[in-house]
């Protein structure tokens, strides 16, 4: 990587977090909005960790807007085409997210090179979580073609299928604390090893508009 690429990379998040914005009219606190952001609160401190960054820094992209239709701003279009992971978190919500989609087709437009000196492992740099569970037959191609983060090496084998049956919003509801911290590191580690291992180029020009962006989800349905 070139000295021009590593200050370009310094400057962009380490991965971005894509989820499926949960509105009821009817509450006024959006709890399933909540979960997605103090998940994302834990797994930025847990990669500011292992990345030595400065406390407070955040290492990833989250959009908080929480304004339905209305989430495709400047800042999003570049976290989008110059973070290094892409983090979605599977729910039916999400396979229905004409944003979640294109904001997927963003990320799946770069190329993604092995960085120098690394063993010669293929990497998609797509990282899909297990956030609700859903039926495999439900996903679209898309999904399907990418193996969805399993963590491996917990503290109880049994861990790994609780986060599978329940997912991570699951286990919250559940008070599985324990088991969900204990995933949320093995996440954080899993996207600094591709980080370390594999770089996105970034999209050159970043996208302005959605203008020729593809809703990837409900295309692929349609050709599967």
């Amino acid at each position: 990587m070139t000295p021009d690429e590593d200050a370009a990379d310094s400057h962009a998040p380490v991965f971005f977090v894509s989820y499926a914005q949960f509105t009821t009219p009817h509450l006024e606190v959006q709890e399933p909005n909540l979960y997605v952001m103090e998940f994302f609160d834990e797994l930025s401190g847990n990669v500011s960790q292992l990345l030595g960054r400065r406390t407070g820094d955040y290492p990833g992209f989250l959009d908080r807007t929480l304004v339905g239709g209305q989430r495709w701003t400047r800042e999003l279009f570049l976290a989008a085409a110059t973070c290094q992971v892409f983090v979605p978190l599977v729910s039916p919500g999400l396979l229905t997210s004409e944003w979640c989609a294109m904001e997927w087709d963003v990320f799946a437009r770069r190329k993604i090179v092995r960085r120098k000196g690394t063993a010669p492992v293929s990497e998609s740099c797509i990282l899909p979580i297990v956030w609700i569970p859903t039926a495999l037959d439900e996903l679209p191609p898309v999904i399907r073609g990418i193996q969805l983060f399993s963590p491996v090496g917990l503290p109880d084998p049994a861990y790994a299928r609780q986060y599978l049956e329940d997912g991570l919003f699951g286990l919250r509801q559940l008070g599985q604390n324990a088991v969900y911290r204990a995933v949320v590191w093995r996440l954080a580690q899993r996207i600094v090893q591709i980080h370390r291992t594999h770089r996105a180029v970034p999209l050159d020009p970043v996208p302005t508009s959605t203008d020729g962006l593809t809703n990837v989800f409900a295309d692929q349905q349609e050709v599967a």
